[in-house]
Formats: structure tokens, sequence, C-alpha cells
């Protein structure tokens, strides 16, 4: 029974974010992100998530990440594991435990995880949405911010457009929560305002 209470716990965290407000709430403490360069995304060589046990790898289980020859470029203490077995440009961890942020291969975080349907957003059109200080924007698969983290909420791109808006309210819709704004606009892959 011990063996799957960190899966129970992680599995009630995950529903209670799904279900929180994710929109237009301050932080109340700035964070301090990293962003990938271009050289980043050359990146060949891979780290290998190793759990903490020595066994499998389970979701909540404290990690580290080897390299190709077994040196442990990022070690225990930091990170758990939330569902990335090898990084070879960024990985979705939880900080602390409990944080579900994406790192480079230098531990470094890059964003957090913007949570749908109980994981890690889906790529669509190859972006994925994220938050940085409670702020939406959209990353490529190497990890990049490449449309900045600026809105209350942003929805999944769609024939090359997302819908996006700075003024966002979450409001209860049964056991979960729907957003609503009265000013939604539409931009584009490099993040441009669109009619």
């Amino acid at each position: 029974m011990k063996r799957y209470l960190p899966l129970a716990l992680l599995l009630g965290l995950s529903y209670l974010w799904s279900c929180q407000s994710q929109t237009g709430q301050a932080a109340t403490q700035q964070s301090t992100y990293t962003d990938i360069t271009a050289a980043d995304t050359n990146r060949t060589s891979l780290l290998i998530a190793v759990a903490k046990s020595g066994e499998y790898l389970e979701y909540g289980e404290p990690v580290a990440f080897i390299d190709e020859k077994g040196d442990t470029t990022i070690p225990f203490g930091k990170y758990a594991y939330f569902g990335t077995d090898t990084l070879r440009h960024y990985a979705n961890v939880l900080e602390d435990g409990s944080k579900p942020v994406a790192i480079n291969a230098e531990g470094e975080v890059l964003f957090d995880l913007f949570l749908f349907d109980n994981g890690p957003d889906y790529f669509v059109e190859g972006l994925t949405r994220v938050q940085r200080n409670g702020k939406m924007g959209f990353a490529n698969k190497y990890g990049q911010v490449v449309i900045p983290c600026q809105y209350d909420f942003a929805k999944p791109f769609e024939d090359g457009r997302a819908e996006v808006t700075f003024n966002a309210e979450t409001v209860p819709d049964g056991e979960h929560t729907r957003v609503e704004s009265e000013e939604w606009f539409l931009i584009d892959k490099q993040g441009e305002r669109v009619e």
C-alpha cells in the first residue's frame, strides 16, 4: 500500500491543479527562469532519469539525471519524477516535490507546466502552452519560449492561430472551472496579433 501512496498523492494534486484557476493570478513570489538558446537546440546527448530507490521511476519519487557515461549531471534533492525518463532538450519534473516545471540539462527551470487533463499540456501545431509567473505563453519542442508568457489565458493553436486574452476570469462550472473573457483576440505563431 505504501508503494502506491506517492502515486495517489500525485494524482490528487494533479486533479486539484487541473480544476484550480490557472489565469490572471499574480504569483506571490516571482520565479527566475532560464531561456534555451538556438545552440541548445542542437543537443545530441541524452540524460537519463534515475530513481532514488534504484528501481523503476514512479511519479513524485526523487529523481536525478545521469549522462550516457553514468555521471550525475542533475543530482537528487530538488526534483521529483513527473513523466520524463529521457532528457534531450528539457524534462518535465516536480520542483521541490510538488510544482510541475520544465528544466534544461543543467537543472535550470525553463517554465512552469500548464496542466491539462491531469498532465502537461499537449503539443498542438508544434507548440505547447506554458506559464511563467502566472502568465501564459507558448514553447516549442526544444523548450524555447517562442511566444512570451504575457497572457492571462491562451487557448491551443488551431489553423495557425490561437485565442488569447490579457483579462481572463475563472468561473466555476460544476466540479471544474472554465475561463471567460470579453477581450479575446487572435495571435499567429510569431505572437503577432491577427484579425
